[in-house]
């Protein structure tokens, strides 16, 4: 009786040494090199789908009209303008380019929604840096000519908003993280790393854009931001 209740305690005491010597694996960073484009370009789906870098999966929708193709959601793209040249070529542009390495995703979409990024298995993400995009830039700086107060250049009280809201099996997180992309005349002009570890064990990240700046139909500020690293630690 004793021998066996030696044998089981060793086999649990076994148990939990082999538990403590396999933590977690780490996250895997999505940094989009796995993404092969052509210089100064962006990564195209053919149609609405997903694809995948590290242990993210990102969405890109595809709308087709007369007036041409259109992307929206999470587009890759290594294109390094740092100006906006007016005929949209650098709305998918970030400020030189990646954070790190050449590839980095435009997050954007063609209303004021949320859109989900999924995480292969439930993490806790340590962070991701962030970069406002030239378009946005020269609508901070210059005015979108669009606006309620005939598209000025943002003043003291206007504001360009990320929110970031973690969810777990469709739940939604207690707490959000707010990245002030733009307040008042100040705003992001260079990568900066967003902390998103306080969102706690997540499945999804779901991303929302907002702007003091409106009009009849809507905000005017386009709605575009940069992402690299997402889930890096500082």
């Amino acid at each position: 009786m004793k021998k066996s209740l030696f044998l089981v305690a060793a086999v649990a005491m076994l148990m939990v040494a082999c538990q403590q010597q396999e933590p977690e694996q780490a996250l895997q960073v999505a940094d989009f090199e796995n993404i092969e484009l052509a210089s100064e370009s962006v990564y195209h789906l053919n149609q609405s789908g997903t694809f995948a870098s590290g242990d993210f999966v990102f969405q890109q929708e595809v709308s087709v009209s007369d007036y041409g193709t259109y992307y929206f959601g999470n587009v890759v793209s290594n294109r390094t303008g740092n100006k906006y040249n007016g005929d949209y070529q650098n709305d998918m542009s970030a400020k030189g380019g990646a954070y790190a390495g050449k590839n980095f995703v435009v997050w954007t979409s063609s209303y004021a929604g949320l859109d989900s990024v999924l995480l292969k298995k439930a993490s806790v993400v340590p962070g991701m840096y962030v970069c406002n995009t030239p378009w946005v830039v020269d609508a901070i700086v210059n005015g979108d000519g669009m606006s309620d107060d005939n598209g000025a250049p943002f003043g003291a009280n206007d504001y360009f908003t990320l929110t970031i809201t973690g969810s777990l099996n469709g739940v939604d997180a207690n707490s959000q993280v707010r990245v002030e992309l733009a307040k008042g005349t100040e705003y992001i002009k260079d990568w900066t790393y967003v902390d998103l570890s306080t969102l706690g064990k997540v499945d999804a990240l779901k991303f929302a854009l907002t702007s003091s700046k409106k009009n009849t139909y809507g905000v005017t500020t386009p709605l575009y931001f940069a992402i690299d690293n997402l889930g890096a630690k500082k």
